[in-house]
């Protein structure tokens, strides 16, 4: 048989790591408590280009759809298989992409909105 290490820590070293516990939970209550906040000046614009990019995500959103719901009928009228997956396919992926995109936005309000959590 091999040897087998055995790790042991010297006497008291949990004890150090547990009295310098309470400082770094301070540390870190303190870093939540600060609120982000935009540049002054800064809110108008990101404000207006976070809007630009929730549109045109919105719009690209409901374009798939339609594309893919038109796939679906055309693979349909000219008995066109693949059509007709790819379409069913764009569907699920818009139903994902719609999803994912309101748990950004959650996101997104929840660091920069208004208050601290």
């Amino acid at each position: 048989m091999g040897s087998r290490r055995i790790n042991r820590r010297p006497p008291g070293a949990g004890l150090v790591a547990l009295t310098a516990w309470p400082a770094e939970a301070a540390s870190v209550d303190l870093a939540a408590a600060v609120c982000p906040q935009a540049p002054p000046g800064m809110e108008t614009f990101a404000n207006q280009v976070t809007g630009w990019v929730k549109w045109g995500v919105l719009a690209l959103i409901g374009i798939s759809a339609v594309a893919s719901l038109g796939s679906i009928l055309v693979g349909r009228i000219f008995s066109h298989p693949h059509a007709s997956r790819y379409g069913a396919m764009g569907v699920a992926v818009v139903v994902m992409v719609a999803i994912i995109y309101t748990v950004i936005l959650v996101i997104l309000d929840s660091i920069t909105g208004s208050g601290c959590t």
